[in-house]
């Protein structure tokens, strides 16, 4: 999840560093290659260290997962979180380029085009959005679940 938002970030950047070659459109380039080189030699050929690096492989001796008891409200928050975790990390990198570009922007005395103008304010709402139901995940549950009662006492 967290390397598909990077390589789209990274990608995302390099077309946009395309569009006005100079120094700093290469120097990005190449970071942003060297980078998505390195995400791809880590996730793919040195798997085992990341596991290790980060001790996924603990505590895991059994195959089996126990889930243990669900009730509706607990499945609920966790659809939240993982809701509004996937809107944040799919579009800070959006939003931190179109901030960093904006400030490149400002400082080369250009304007921003009506499309980039779009993607600033769109991935500024939905991290926003992210951000506002990882905070009130519990609240939107218990407002859902009792909708969800009136929803049935009205049938």
């Amino acid at each position: 999840m967290i390397a598909n938002s990077l390589f789209n970030w990274i990608t995302f950047n390099f077309s946009f560093a395309m569009r006005n070659i100079d120094l700093f459109s290469i120097l990005w380039m190449v970071i942003a290659l060297a980078i998505m080189v390195g995400l791809f030699v880590l996730l793919i050929f040195k798997s085992h260290k990341l596991v290790n690096l980060l001790k996924l492989d603990k505590n895991f001796d059994d195959e089996r997962v126990e889930i243990g008891n669900l009730n509706p409200s607990s499945i609920v928050k966790l659809a939240l979180i993982i809701i509004g975790g996937l809107m944040i990390i799919n579009n800070i990198p959006v939003f931190l380029s179109q901030i960093l570009f904006a400030f490149k922007r400002d400082s080369m005395g250009t304007e921003f085009h009506p499309n980039d103008y779009y993607n600033f304010i769109a991935s500024g709402i939905k991290v926003l959005v992210g951000t506002l139901i990882l905070t009130n995940y519990s609240a939107l549950s218990k407002r859902l679940k009792l909708k969800e009662k009136t929803d049935n006492l009205h049938q």
